[in-house]
């Protein structure tokens, strides 16, 4: 019966009855409970699914571990290449090849990119209790940074700035997500948080919770008035072009892929879908309910967009990977 029900439901679709068979589909996250990357995957699976040949269950699962790296180890070794399983893996694993590559458990240009829900700059921040209310005095602070491992943004985005500028700030990884990062800076135990999405910074209560530092993008997009922008502090061209790529990932934020062996017709159905869903009233009013901009970007512009990069000059890549050590 389950297979006639998908067969209907795929003719209905307009798609290929194998193109998509999944009774449930799985949609893993590298990051922990509560954050951006956790909150923004379980407003896609409360909407993909009617999207979808068989209106399949969408149960999101978290894998947090080493700025998503776990996550996208296991998804490239045991992922399903079925459309079954999705992982939304943070942003600068796209970026991979250039920071990493000795890194050959995963390849970014192997995977397929379905979509990215942001392409927004980020920030950072510091906690009202920090006593930092300005970039310029945690330039010249040795204060704490906190991040979760050394492939995630909240580290490349914070160790870029210390070594562009010649700032005595200290980083301290091993936080499983976002969340644990805003908790250690209640409690004093860290300063500043880096890479901080303005999709989940205004979430979490924006200018009212935090001190917000400054923009990091590569380029000016004044999203938060009066904030300062990292290249303004930047004089050498060299280091700015560096720093452009370092931050370029934040152009695909909150990214979903599938497994490199998911046959191409899977691909459409899950692409397409996702489109969709990015138009659809019933999400867009649950969007603005959330309080959570979302700028969608179909997968195939991302992977033109990374390898775009990923192509780019030898020498850039090699400053950009001394800025991020």
């Amino acid at each position: 019966m389950k297979t006639i029900l998908r067969t209907l439901a795929a003719l209905a679709f307009g798609v290929p009855a194998m193109a998509f068979e999944a009774d449930q589909l799985i949609l893993k996250v590298g990051y922990s409970a509560g954050g951006g990357y956790d909150q923004s995957a379980r407003l896609v699976a409360d909407h993909l699914g009617r999207f979808l040949p068989g209106s399949p269950d969408v149960v999101v699962q978290n894998v947090p571990g080493a700025g998503s790296l776990k996550l996208a180890r296991l998804f490239i070794a045991t992922g399903q290449n079925d459309g079954s399983e999705l992982a939304m893996i943070g942003s600068a694993l796209g970026l991979t090849p250039v920071f990493s590559p000795d890194e050959k458990s995963f390849d970014p240009q192997a995977v397929h990119y379905l979509a990215s829900l942001s392409n927004q700059s980020a920030f950072c921040v510091t906690s009202k209790e920090s006593g930092i209310t300005s970039f310029e005095q945690l330039l010249s602070s040795s204060a704490k940074l906190g991040a979760t491992g050394k492939k995630s943004t909240t580290y490349t985005y914070g160790a870029a700035i210390k070594a562009a500028t010649g700032s005595s700030i200290k980083i301290i990884t091993g936080f499983e997500g976002g969340s644990e990062i805003n908790l250690a800076m209640e409690r004093g135990e860290i300063d500043v948080r880096c890479g901080y999405s303005f999709a989940s910074l205004m979430r979490a209560g924006g200018q009212e919770r935090f001190n917000i530092l400054v923009e990091l993008g590569a380029e000016r997009q004044n999203l938060i008035e009066g904030t300062d922008y990292i290249l303004d502090y930047i004089e050498e061209p060299s280091k700015r072009e560096a720093l452009v790529l370092v931050f370029s990932s934040n152009f695909v934020h909150y990214p979903l892929i599938a497994h490199p062996d998911t046959p191409e017709p899977t691909i459409k159905v899950l692409r397409d879908a996702l489109k969709k869903m990015s138009t659809d009233d019933a999400f867009l009013a649950d969007v603005a309910k959330r309080g959570q901009p979302i700028v969608f970007t179909p997968g195939e512009d991302v992977e033109v967009f990374l390898d775009t990069l990923l192509n780019g000059s030898p020498e850039v890549h090699r400053l950009a990977r001394e800025l991020v050590k």
